[in-house]
């Protein structure tokens, strides 16, 4: 499982980036030399770098790289750390709850709307997000299994 979530939170993040740079070159090369901008180019961009980045944080959470988490607990004495990363992670797995039941009232909403150019429906967005956020929970739920065993520092 947790060869899969790297996949999706890692692998994914950094293939998708090099697509948005070949889809963004792909039009500056379009609009000057050719005068014609590729159309769907900004909106494609777009939905792929939102890809980036709700499947980027979950790379970010697996590597243990949560910049305003990381900060605090290195601030805490070591006896209190290990109490302080289960609550930081219990948080962390409320408020992606939160996001995904967010982002799941948005694509039942948002259904028939859709990008211009592209005509793909904007909940494609809202879906990248839901799907980040319940992989976050399952590796913070993970993580708060292997603290409360105590076999992470």
């Amino acid at each position: 499982m947790r060869n899969f979530v790297r996949l999706i939170g890692v692998d994914l993040p950094a293939v998708l980036t090099g697509v948005i740079v070949l889809v963004v070159f792909a039009d500056v090369v379009a609009r000057n030399i050719l005068h014609a901008p590729l159309p769907w180019a900004h909106e494609l961009a777009v939905v792929l770098m939102s890809a980036v980045v709700w499947f980027g944080l979950v790379g970010v959470c697996m590597s243990d790289h949560m910049f305003g988490i990381v900060l605090v607990l290195d601030w805490l004495p070591e006896k209190g750390r290990r109490t302080a990363m289960v609550v930081a992670d219990f948080m962390t797995v409320l408020i992606s709850a939160a996001v995904v039941h967010a982002a799941y009232a948005q694509i039942t909403t948002a259904r028939f709307t859709i990008f211009l150019s592209l005509g793909w429906p904007k909940w494609i967005v809202a879906l990248f997000l839901a799907c980040g956020m319940a992989l976050i929970i399952i590796v913070r739920g993970g993580d708060i299994i292997t603290q409360l065993r105590g076999n992470k520092a």
